[in-house]
């Protein structure tokens, strides 16, 4: 039987990087979250998470990880942004590597392409010899896909972004352990 899961190759992007990574974090977040925002909030959000001021110093930051994902014909899949060192809430596993973002191209929304990045980010603790994985996500967000990748439910969390819809602000800790 042949493996037809696509194959993914992941780049560490620098601060040489950063309008790839603007471009990138535009396309991959615009199409999902436009309607979680108030009026001027994505534009706010936006510039909060990709304009150079904020991402510049985290491109450089070596506690810090954003991972391009690109498939075999070199088309973005989408980006990852990971945090080496940043303690679980709630009394959790002390060695967890923490994913910050996971934005996926449209292209490659719904055909399993976020399971392999959820992959490559496990392999990465794995090297790191962390003991879990562990997230924030809105609780109106992608929690079935996560606890589809063995991520359980540890806490609850608030977004407190002013210009987010307040029905938006909940959100769920989760953690995998591995």
């Amino acid at each position: 039987m042949q493996n037809n899961k696509p194959e993914l190759f992941f780049q560490k992007l620098g601060v040489a990087d950063l309008a790839l990574l603007q471009y990138v974090g535009r396309a991959t977040y615009e199409p999902y979250y436009r309607h979680v925002w108030l009026d001027n909030g994505l534009e706010w959000y936006m510039e909060h998470c990709f304009g150079e001021k904020n991402l510049l110093p985290e491109l450089a930051d070596p506690n810090v990880e954003y991972l391009l994902g690109k498939d075999a014909s070199q088309q973005i899949a989408g980006f990852m942004k990971i945090i080496l060192h940043k303690s679980m809430p709630f009394e959790g596993e002390s060695k967890a590597l923490f994913l910050e973002k996971i934005y996926l191209m449209p292209d490659f929304f719904g055909k399993g392409i976020g399971q392999l990045f959820l992959e490559t980010l496990q392999q990465k603790a794995i090297q790191l010899q962390y003991k879990a994985l562990w997230l924030n996500v809105m609780a109106t967000g992608p929690v079935d896909a996560y606890q589809k990748a063995g991520f359980e439910i540890v806490g609850k969390t608030r977004f407190e972004y002013e210009l987010l819809k307040p029905e938006e602000r909940n959100g769920l800790v989760l953690c995998k352990k591995i």
